[in-house]
């Protein structure tokens, strides 16, 4: 087991005082409108030295990503542990997800953002950022959540599909409709509220059907 020392818990400490800053600048001004500058100012440091811990400011936004999906990732831990089949625990992951959007919506955005402006495609390697290992480290974790919840529901029999379909995908197609679902919703306030359209029963509605669908 590895014991931090005193160096490490200081540099840790600074990290932390830093994205603090930045957390409450993006939120306050949007993350394109907010500098370097900005952010030294606001964590009491020079400019110079934020360059010591994070490469830029999309560095330092993917340190924020990686808090918002370590809490997505615990709430998603909290509703699963509730349930006893598999199949409810997809669901439950679901609604974490919803409950996630609906009262943690900067760092919702944070992570919106971030699946925007980081490519897929890279891949983790000793050249990384702390930033880049933190966040995908997170994001790691709640995928493998969900990939157990898929596997649990096969072997319990509670999710019975067709071909039996991998149980990546199955967990990427529950990730990708809900998010969908909920920016659809998200991006268009004006056309539920022309068609009286409750958006949170109507989110609540998405989750059930796409749920229903994954199911004889």
């Amino acid at each position: 087991m590895h014991i931090r020392s005193r160096n490490e818990d200081e540099k840790h400490e600074r990290r932390e005082a830093i994205l603090d800053a930045a957390e409450e600048a993006f939120i306050e001004q949007r993350f394109d409108k907010t500098s370097m500058d900005a952010i030294a100012r606001s964590a009491g440091l020079s400019r110079a030295l934020l360059y010591v811990y994070f490469r830029d400011k999309e560095d330092i936004h993917l340190g924020l990503s990686a808090r918002a999906a370590n809490t997505l990732y615990q709430l998603m831990q909290e509703y699963v542990s509730e349930c006893d089949k598999g199949v409810e625990e997809m669901y439950a992951i679901g609604k974490a997800y919803l409950y996630f959007y609906q009262h943690q919506q900067d760092y919702f955005r944070i992570l919106t953002l971030s699946a925007g402006m980081r490519p897929a495609s890279k891949q983790v390697s000793a050249d990384s950022s702390h930033s880049e290992k933190s966040y995908a480290k997170a994001d790691s974790q709640i995928l493998t959540l969900m990939v157990t919840s898929v596997e649990k529901a096969f072997n319990d029999g509670s999710l019975q599909l067709a071909g039996n379909p991998d149980p990546v995908s199955i967990a990427l197609y529950m990730r990708g409709s809900l998010h969908g679902v909920i920016m659809l919703q998200d991006g268009n306030s004006e056309l539920f509220k022309t068609n009286n359209l409750n958006t949170d029963q109507w989110l609540e509605q998405s989750l059930n059907l796409l749920a229903r669908g994954l199911s004889y």
